[in-house]
This record gives structure tokens, C-alpha cells and sequence, in this order.
């Protein structure tokens, strides 16, 4: 009697990693993928369609991997998401250097989340803004560079190795983006409002009215006495009527 060597290798996906899948394998969480050639975990999986940012945890019954590992035929892994709240930016096996501060950096394809961002308090940088808007081997270098976290809806952008921290972002509404992110990273506690400048970044100081008169309208300077101004660019902020529709989307995430 002769045996046949299993050549697949068996994935089991937990959370909502499957729903990244290329549609060939979306058949089900437990995947048998063909092991037709030696690859290390990292470039199975996003051959498969999930990019290394949004995996946890790689274990082999109650070993944990890195993602350099290299299956081999009939092995049975188990591929973890990465966890939601603190422990989301916690040393691992997979990322033992975590960024020492919350900083983003925005792709193009969610420049709307920047402003959010901003507006929340995380220092955001934004490729929109860029005067030449880098490729992704660029994008990824500079994140590596800078320590920022990229936040983009790209997932070949975040399949690059360079790329530690990032994040595909779900879904396509701004709002929920910004709730999605800050529940991921658990940054609540960390909510600074109304401390960034939303055009540039750069932090917002309280100044006299006296001193920025010459950059308001008539009916502001009427109604209105207080004033913050950007230490980067000048630009002039004050509580209109828009403040309260931003406390308002703000105050589902608020502490």
C-alpha cells in the first residue's frame, strides 16, 4: 500500500482576515493552500490577497512565527488578526519595534480620514499635500523613515516589507474610518481636539484677538473673541457653527 504526501498547507483564518481573500479562496476560514514551491508565510499569505499589516499572529499548535517562516507541506497554521485596543501597537513576534508615538501617515485614497484625524489630534501627515505624490516604494520608505503608521485602502501599498505598522482601511465613509482607526489602535484616551491645524498639521496656539483681527471677516470679528492660530501656517481658528457638528462627530469616540 502506498501513501500520498499531503502537499497543501493548512491555514485556519480568524476575525475578518478571510473577507481580505482573493475571491478564489473565500470558500471558507479553513483554507488548504498548494505548497508548490517554498515561500516564507508572509508571501503565502499575501499571495492570497491579505497584506502582512493586518495579521497579529502566525502560531503552529502553541509556537508563535515571524513572518520569515517557511511552512512546509501538511502543517496546520492558525493566522490571527491583529488585536484591537493597546495591544495593537504592543512589542510581538511579528513587530518587535513599535512606533514610540501615534503618527499617521494618509494615502490619497483616504485623504478625508487626515482631516478627521487631525481635527481629533494625531499627528497626520497627508500624501495629498505632497507637491509630488511618491510611489508606493516611496510611500513605504517614508513611513519606515518617519515611524508613521499607514493608514490606506491600497493593499499592494502594504504588502511592502518595509511597511511595519499599517492598516487597510475597511470602509469608505470618513467618519467611520476615523472611529475604526482610533478603536483599533485603542486611542481614545488620547483624543486631543481642536489642537491641530486641519490644513498642515502643525499645532494650534491661543492668541489675542487683537493680533489676527486683520485675518477675519467683519461678522467674526463681531461675534466672536476667542481665537487659536496655527504656529506653522497662520491659519486663524474660532468656535463657528461648525464647531458643534465636529463635537458631534467627535463624541462617539470621546473618553
Amino acid at each position: 500500500m502506498s501513501s500520498c504526501k499531503d502537499e497543501h498547507l493548512q491555514l485556519t483564518l480568524h476575525g475578518d482576515l478571510a473577507d481580505l481573500l482573493l475571491r478564489q479562496y473565500r470558500q471558507d476560514t479553513e483554507i488548504r493552500y498548494p505548497l508548490s514551491r517554498r515561500a516564507s508565510i508572509k508571501d503565502i499569505l499575501e499571495a492570497m490577497g491579505i497584506p502582512h499589516t493586518e495579521i497579529g499572529g502566525i502560531q503552529k499548535a502553541a509556537q508563535q512565527l515571524d513572518f520569515s517562516y517557511l511552512p512546509e507541506p501538511g502543517e496546520k497554521l492558525n493566522i490571527y488578526p491583529v488585536p484591537a485596543g493597546p495591544a495593537a501597537l504592543q512589542p510581538s513576534v511579528l513587530r518587535p519595534d513599535p512606533p514610540t508615538e501615534i503618527r499617521f501617515l494618509v494615502d490619497i485614497n483616504v485623504a478625508r480620514l487626515a482631516v478627521l484625524l487631525r481635527m481629533a489630534g494625531f499627528d497626520t501627515v497627508s500624501l495629498r499635500e505632497e507637491e509630488n505624490v511618491p510611489g508606493k516604494r516611496e510611500v513605504a520608505q517614508q513611513s519606515r523613515c518617519s515611524g508613521r503608521i499607514i493608514l490606506s485602502r491600497d493593499k499592494e501599498l502594504l504588502k511592502h516589507r518595509e511597511v511595519a505598522f499599517g492598516r487597510l482601511v475597511r470602509t469608505q465613509d470618513p467618519t467611520v474610518q476615523l472611529y475604526e482607526i482610533v478603536d483599533l489602535y485603542g486611542l481614545r484616551s488620547n483624543l486631543e481636539p481642536f489642537s491641530r491645524c486641519l490644513r498642515c498639521n502643525g499645532l494650534l496656539i491661543a492668541v489675542h484677538k487683537q493680533r489676527v483681527m486683520d485675518q477675519l471677516e467683519p461678522l467674526t470679528k463681531k461675534y466672536y473673541y476667542n481665537f487659536m492660530k496655527c504656529g506653522s501656517c497662520s491659519q486663524v481658528y474660532w468656535k463657528g457653527s461648525h464647531h458643534e457638528k465636529m463635537i458631534a462627530l467627535l463624541k462617539p469616540i470621546m473618553a
